[in-house]
């Protein structure tokens, strides 16, 4: 092919070489650079054969090169005729523009290159017709086939030749290479040949071009959290249905597509997460899409007039089941190695960050609150309301405090409830929480991090406060201690709830709202109706539940039966455990 194989002009030799253009993620980097290579034969055919070998070879060191760059994956595409129109009209516009460039822009051909240009297109043309006449049985078939996939990939079009069109897509690429060499063999014979208008080359758009529009539209709104549950789920749609025209995709499609991870052998999607997330994602990508002119017609979500269901068994057995941790399991977490200040079997941050280690379970046991709320606090979040110690669980900080974080490492919470101010539990305190704090201070500041190891590496693709300490933990609990599935960090909200509805007696219920302020929850679960006052619109209303009076609350709500670990500062001398 012209853009492989050449003979240098210098006049010294009549061996054909081949040349090979580095894909662009690799331009720049050092060593590599474009390849040319002597075949050592002046007969095309069998410089055809060691050329390929060495294009194989060098392009297989690339690829290795482009693993290592981590480079953005291309989806395969989905094979249509529209498709094989386009890839084959590329195709012979660059025969055509290269040859512009070496006759008409560059110096033209002189007589030799005019006799090896001739020859090669007359040696493509009878290899094409070998494939089209004999198929398979062709001599050339493979070349053909490695000549397919490299275009594809050149031109950022990668299919599979498993696709039930790829036979077409063959026989239209072997008749269009004829179509090239004969028009460059009428243009050397005299004849003037026009190059074909440049097609398209983003024709329609592709269920991928919505990933970076769709991140940016998500990000002031979303948490890192969230944010990558969308695009995951957006993902896993390119990864059903190939990377189709966004055209293309018809409530069928979708319908197929929730009806495959509903009933899929890894992680199951529960039809509640199916009909729910999932479905309101979907919506919000192509309607996004429309509104960027991307997609023209209606929103393929709405032609789902129906979804795909689950019995109540198999909706039970999805479920991603979450458990409260019970006081027999808090006892073995406090008196495990975790509360071990001396051991060496903690690596990297765990085994720095000593005090996460020790606060971090301690402030969920008594507060119930979501693990980031805590990991994310500085020591500004710690005061006093009305001679009361308060914990300000927030996401925005005051002033100069926003750009003390590391870049990248925003604070966030759930929702608006999540906002609170809440009194320290009166055993944190005895166990010399605001020591800590007071010496966080003095050591980092005033807006110090309380737990330093929160902090993500700098330069990372999606920083997230206290990811090292929340995927420890959980291993911990459910491989170490087998505590098992369902039990992790937020076992510590749902035991915290069933103390608090434990807490309940006839003519002494919570005033209603207290409760959830206190754990940040927006609204009343079903299972608390009845124990806890229904809250109405007046939750929106006045400055809610001071902290003298919610903590009168609090003191009454039993740890009974939990073995906790010593004070912190007898923690770090060694370690000893006391009960409750």
């Amino acid at each position: 092919m012209p853009e492989n194989f050449y003979r240098p002009d210098n006049g010294r030799t009549l061996n054909w070489y081949v040349r090979l253009v580095p894909p662009t993620p690799l331009k720049g980097m050092p060593g590599v650079r474009e390849f040319r290579k002597s075949t050592r034969t002046s007969d095309l055919r069998r410089a055809k054969v060691v050329g390929a070998r060495l294009i194989a070879d060098k392009r297989a060191e690339w690829d290795q090169l482009l693993v290592k760059a981590k480079g953005p994956a291309i989806c395969p595409r989905i094979l249509t005729s529209e498709l094989i129109d386009h890839i084959c009209a590329r195709r012979l516009y660059h025969w055509m523009r290269l040859d512009d460039k070496a006759r008409f822009e560059g110096e033209g051909y002189n007589e030799a290159e005019g006799a090896a240009l001739t020859h090669l297109c007359q040696v493509t043309d009878q290899s094409m017709r070998s494939v089209v006449q004999r198929g398979k049985a062709s001599p050339e078939w493979s070349n053909v086939l490695e000549a397919i996939d490299h275009w594809c990939t050149q031109i950022e079009c990668p299919v599979e030749r498993t696709d039930t069109l790829y036979p077409q897509l063959v026989r239209a690429f072997a008749e269009v290479e004829r179509d090239g060499a004969g028009r460059l063999l009428r243009r050397t014979e005299g004849e003037a040949v026009a190059t074909p208008t440049k097609p398209d080359i983003a024709g329609a758009a592709l269920l991928s071009a919505m990933n970076a529009p769709y991140r940016e539209y998500k990000r002031p709104t979303a948490g890192a959290k969230h944010l990558g549950t969308s695009l995951g789920i957006w993902s896993r749609l390119i990864a059903h249905l190939g990377d189709v025209p966004l055209s293309s995709v018809k409530g069928s499609d979708l319908y197929d597509f929730l009806e495959a991870r509903m009933r899929a052998d890894d992680k199951p999607w529960s039809m509640k997460y199916a009909h729910g997330l999932v479905k309101r994602t979907l919506r919000e990508v192509f309607s996004l899409a429309r509104t960027r002119g991307l997609l023209e017609g209606s929103n393929p979500v709405d032609d789902m007039e129906v979804m795909p269901m689950l019995t109540e068994k198999e909706e039970r057995a999805r479920k991603k089941p979450r458990h409260p941790f019970t006081n027999a399991q808090l006892s073995t977490l406090f008196t495990s190695d975790w509360y071990r200040a001396g051991t060496n079997r903690w690596r990297g941050k765990m085994g720095r960050d000593l005090a996460a280690r020790y606060w971090v379970p301690l402030v969920c046991l008594f507060h119930g609150n979501r693990v980031r709320e805590v990991l994310q606090l500085v020591a500004s979040d710690i005061g006093t309301a009305a001679a009361v110690p308060v914990v300000h669980f927030r996401a925005e900080l005051e002033g100069e405090q926003a750009d003390l974080l590391a870049a990248g490492a925003a604070r966030s919470v759930k929702n608006e409830a999540t906002e609170r101010v809440v009194p320290l539990h009166p055993t944190l305190c005895a166990l010399g929480f605001i020591e800590f704090v007071q010496q966080r201070r003095q050591d980092d500041g005033e807006h110090a991090m309380l737990f330093p190891s929160s902090l993500p590496m700098p330069g990372g693709k999606n920083p997230i406060l206290g990811r090292a300490y929340e995927q420890a933990f959980l291993r911990y609990v459910r491989d170490e201690l087998a505590f098992g599935r369902g039990f992790g960090n937020h076992s510590f909200r749902h035991q915290l709830e069933d103390r608090i509805r434990d807490a309940q007696r006839p003519g002494q219920q919570w005033p209603a709202g207290m409760a959830q302020t206190y754990t940040g929850r927006k609204r009343l679960r079903g299972q608390d109706v009845g124990l806890i006052e229904t809250e109405g619109s007046e939750s929106a209303y006045g400055k809610g539940h001071g902290p003298a009076l919610l903590l009168e609350y609090v003191k009454t709500l039993s740890f009974d039966g939990v073995t906790l670990p010593p004070t912190f500062a007898a923690w770090m001398g060694g370690p000893r455990t006391d009960s409750l």
